[in-house]
């Protein structure tokens, strides 16, 4: 069986389309979602239905929760924030109500699938160490498959790190051998919302062939000046679904600066 492996849309029409389109050429069975389909983008609607129509095993993401009133967004950022209550007035029902009915955590082909952890959708699992206790701690089933971070990561009990999480890939694939007994943690990356800096933007997302025991990891472009017209005429933050890398640059310097000051004993006045 193949699995076609997304996580965190984030609204992001465009880069959602071209990650399904890649992954039916390469062939997909069935189709797993670690949640996050709303928030940051200017298509819930479309999305919601685009991702319902594949039939996936689906889990409500964090956003989710946030856009339903289930959990607060006192954790989320500025972006986040302005893009949840933004959802919230222009969602359909029918699309709520779907959103409504995704459970937690969903188990599904040897695999257990939530958005943050098991417990927390909010939580972030990035060290081998959580990584390890969760995986210990699965009553079933050898595969953990969680989103959240928006970083493609392979994590092996008992090998470590295969893929990485923090190093940017070219556009493209990657293939990742699994052992036929070991227990793994996969986290496919974001489909929709960039955050690694990358000139430009691309969609993040994963096949998992139980058959030939492997993950492939893509890095794939899509339409982001689509995406960015999309959110000027909704009047959205034009940086929600990829921070541009002079914007970074420039935040970097007024950091550098700004410790430069404080090394210097300058007290330097609010913004």
């Amino acid at each position: 069986m193949r699995i076609g492996l997304v996580s965190d849309v984030h609204a992001n029409l465009f880069a959602l389309r071209a990650a399904i389109t890649r992954l039916r050429a390469d062939g997909v069975d069935a189709w797993v979602c670690a949640g996050d389909l709303v928030g940051y983008g200017p298509h819930p609607d479309e999305c919601v239905e685009t991702i319902a129509e594949l039939g996936p095993t689906c889990v409500a993401g964090n956003h989710e929760l946030m856009v339903l009133g289930e959990l607060p967004d006192s954790r989320a950022g500025r972006l986040a924030r302005e893009s949840i209550a933004w959802t919230r007035t222009v969602v359909r029902d029918d699309v709520r109500a779907h959103l409504a009915a995704l459970p937690r955590t969903a188990e599904t082909a040897g695999m257990l699938v939530a958005h943050g952890s098991p417990g927390d959708p909010e939580e972030y699992v990035r060290t081998e160490g959580r990584a390890a206790a969760l995986l210990g701690s699965l009553s079933g089933g050898r595969l953990l498959v969680l989103g959240h971070t928006h970083r493609p990561w392979l994590y092996g009990a008992d090998a470590g790190s295969l893929f990485p999480a923090g190093a940017p890939a070219a556009p493209g694939s990657a293939d990742v051998p699994l052992t036929a007994d070991g227990r793994y943690l996969v986290n496919p990356g974001a489909v929709g919302q960039s955050r690694e800096r990358e000139r430009r933007p691309l969609a993040r997302f994963a096949l998992l062939d139980l058959e030939r025991s492997h993950v492939r990891f893509y890095a794939e472009p899509y339409d982001d000046a689509a995406t960015r017209a999309a959110l000027r005429a909704r009047r959205l933050p034009p940086d929600a679904v990829h921070v541009r890398p002079g914007r970074v640059a420039k935040a970097t310097r007024r950091g550098r600066r700004l410790v430069g000051l404080v090394a210097a004993g300058v007290r330097h006045p609010r913004s």
